[in-house]
């Protein structure tokens, strides 16, 4: 017996004495997926964006945002991929692509995870039984290893940074490990000078070509509370005391905000300015190049000599894992370690002890 397939039906025959169900590709997609699996993957994942927004900060979703419409949009909409019918290969041919064009693999690994958390959320609503981006073979991203300087380094640099527009947040930066978006966003508001202490709860982010202020840090972790050491405190009343004169000599053209960080006008002062300027201050003291990142790894390895504690360290600066602020040992050369050996050794009593 053999019954010819018709429309909407799977072919039938008789061998062997058995009767046999031969399903067409898109049979077993209609038993194995929803209706809504026929939707294509870039409007549900323009939806699933939507959703998102409520989730993460307002700079990541901007950066979900950029990978989508300049990246991810384009490639899935040429291929008419729906959530049915996305495959590993659609995936891995993208990150392939991305790799051929130059993109870093920091970002391509990026996109594949924006990718995969969207459909990870199809996976849950039961739309699709798997998720296709699983198993795809990412490009290596190398460890980005930076460097450091010393305090005879950062003492350089401090004193071809006076007078800079961005000052105020190299001292921050290179004397208590700020992050450029604190430095950025820290206000006079979170400065108590009578009670000598500073409290890290904004921040000034860059996206794209607009910067996001927000009364918020980067994780429950990096809100935290500083002492202000006496050099600090005097800095800061000084700083003070000079903006109210420029306040004055601007007038209603001075800008009235509350930042710390702010050109003459009071104009607060943009995370890419600042990262410009470092380099023009660096350049200027013939220092080695580095990031303005660097100078936070620089505090914490000038802690680490003189003795202070991995955990002491990481509630200073505010990692939320300690592994980062492990990777700062990890990173020193073995002249740092065996002097942050020997601070330790002495803090202990031990100063003298031969091996």
């Amino acid at each position: 017996m053999d019954m010819s397939p018709v429309m909407g039906m799977p072919h039938i025959y008789e061998e062997d004495g058995y009767i046999h169900f031969m399903l067409r590709p898109e049979d077993l997609m209609r038993l194995r997926y929803s209706e809504e699996a026929k939707t294509s993957f870039v409007d549900f994942m323009d939806q699933w964006l939507d959703q998102m927004k409520t989730q993460v900060r307002e700079n990541t979703m901007d950066g979900y945002r950029y990978a989508f419409e300049k990246h991810i949009r384009p490639f899935f909409t040429a291929r008419g991929t729906t959530l049915a019918t996305a495959r590993p290969m659609d995936f891995q041919d993208f990150v392939n692509l991305k790799f051929s064009q130059g993109l870093s693999p920091t970002s391509i690994v990026k996109f594949h995870s924006i990718m995969h958390k969207c459909l990870k959320y199809a996976v849950a609503l039961q739309i699709i039984p798997l998720n296709p981006s699983d198993n795809v073979m990412l490009p290596k991203r190398y460890k980005y290893r930076g460097q450091v300087y010393n305090r005879t380094q950062i003492n350089v640099f401090l004193a071809a940074a006076l007078h800079s527009p961005a000052e105020a947040a190299f001292v921050l930066a290179a004397t208590y490990g700020l992050r450029r978006s604190e430095c950025a966003g820290l206000r006079w508001s979170a400065i108590d000078l009578r009670a000598r202490t500073m409290v890290i709860n904004h921040t000034a982010v860059q996206s794209g070509g607009r910067v996001i202020y927000a009364d918020s840090v980067k994780t429950k972790s990096s809100y935290r509370t500083l002492p202000l050491s006496d050099s600090l405190k005097r800095y800061l009343s000084d700083l003070r005391r000079r903006q109210n004169e420029n306040r004055k000599r601007y007038g209603k053209k001075y800008c009235k905000t509350d930042y710390v960080c702010c050109h003459e006008d009071g104009s607060p002062l943009r995370p890419d300015y600042i990262s410009r300027e470092f380099e023009r201050v660096c350049r200027k003291a013939a220092l080695p190049r580095i990031r303005f990142h660097d100078l936070r790894h620089s505090v914490a390895t000038i802690l680490l000599q003189q003795g202070f504690s991995l955990k002491q360290i990481q509630e200073w600066l505010g990692h939320s894992d300690f592994s980062t602020t492990a990777n700062i040992y990890a990173h020193l050369d073995y002249a740092s370690k065996l002097s942050s050996a020997q601070a330790m050794l002495e803090c202990l009593g031990y100063g003298n002890a031969s091996a």
